[in-house]
C-alpha cells in the first residue's frame, strides 16, 4: 500500500488527474459488462420467450376449468354385480323403453335386445347408462325398421363397470 502512495505522490496533478480518468473509465467499461450488459441480454431473453408462457398458462388454464367442469359432474355409480340387473331395467324404465330380451353373461356384461324401439329414445338411454353406470357398449348393430319410421332394431353387448 506505501508503494502506492509513493507512486501517486511522485505523479504530477495533470498525470493523476489521467490515471483517474482513466481507472474511472475501465470501472465503467467492467461494470457495464458485468452487470448492465447481461440484464439487458436476460431481458430480451424473457421477452422472447413470453409469448411461450403466455401460450402454455392458457394451456394450464384451460385444463384446470377442464378439471373443474370433470369434478363438478355427478360420479359414476358402481353398482354390484347383483344390483345390475335392476339398474339397467331401472334405466330403461325412466327412458321409456323395453327390452325385449336381456341376457346376463358369464363375466358379467350384459346382451340386450331391443325391437322396434325409437332411435330417439334409445340413442340417448345409451349415452345416459354410459354415464349413470359407466357401462361401455363393446358390440352394438342397429336395423332400421321398414314398417316404422324412425324405429329400430338393436343388439347390444354392454360391459359393465366392475367394482
Amino acid at each position: 500500500m506505501e508503494a502506492l502512495r509513493l507512486f501517486w505522490a511522485e505523479r504530477a496533478p495533470r498525470e493523476r488527474a489521467i490515471l483517474l480518468a482513466g481507472g474511472l473509465a475501465v470501472f465503467a467499461i467492467l461494470a457495464f459488462l458485468l452487470l448492465v450488459e447481461p440484464a439487458f441480454k436476460g431481458i430480451g431473453r424473457l421477452e422472447r420467450s413470453l409469448p411461450q408462457q403466455r401460450a402454455g398458462a392458457a394451456e394450464l388454464d384451460a385444463l384446470l376449468s377442464e378439471v373443474k367442469t370433470m369434478r363438478a359432474r355427478p360420479q359414476v355409480a358402481s353398482v354390484s354385480a347383483g344390483d345390475v340387473r335392476a339398474a339397467v331395467d331401472a334405466s330403461l324404465a325412466r327412458a321409456g323403453i323395453k327390452a325385449a330380451r336381456i341376457v346376463p353373461l358369464s363375466d358379467g356384461d350384459m346382451q340386450l335386445t331391443f325391437s322396434d324401439v325409437p332411435y330417439g329414445s334409445w340413442a340417448p338411454w345409451l349415452a345416459g347408462i354410459e354415464r349413470e353406470l359407466g357401462a361401455r357398449a363393446t358390440s352394438v348393430t342397429v336395423n332400421a325398421r321398414d314398417k316404422t319410421p324412425g324405429n329400430v332394431d338393436v343388439e347390444l353387448a354392454l360391459r359393465l363397470a366392475r367394482k
